[in-house]
């Protein structure tokens, strides 16, 4: 039986790599990964391990126009053995484009594993939902 709020703590540790991307902080935002990390980007490549991660925030948050992408957590499940955690929700990017803001959303699925050095992501994978 797990005896703490783990779901409480993933989504804390979610809250807080939504303000490390809103502080353009490309280092800050891939401490939350696993060296294993494979994101799936909605309408984008695959990136694989932290590096690729790195550059492609630190690319994107170079923009001047880059607004951040907030990621909100609808469901944390949380499994033991071994200890992981399903988080599923809702994403928004915002970008300012010719004096205009453009945002793309939808849905996101994530897995994070209890490593030595906490709770960390393993895998995301992001979907665009139509206007």
């Amino acid at each position: 039986m797990l005896t703490r709020d783990y779901a409480a703590d993933v989504r804390l540790l979610r809250q807080q790599s939504n303000e490390a991307i809103a502080a353009r902080d490309a280092d800050r935002v891939v401490s939350f990964m696993d060296a294993s990390i494979e994101v799936a980007v909605a309408g984008g490549p695959a990136l694989r391990g932290i590096p690729a991660n790195r550059d492609a925030f630190a690319q994107q948050m170079a923009e001047p126009g880059f607004g951040g992408y907030v990621r909100t957590p609808e469901q944390v499940t949380v499994h033991e053995s071994p200890l992981r955690a399903d988080e599923r929700g809702m994403w928004v990017g915002r970008w300012r484009v010719q004096g205009r803001v453009h945002e793309q959303r939808g849905a996101y699925s994530a897995e994070w594993r209890v490593t030595p050095a906490g709770w960390r992501i393993v895998r995301e994978v992001y979907r665009e939902l139509p206007d």
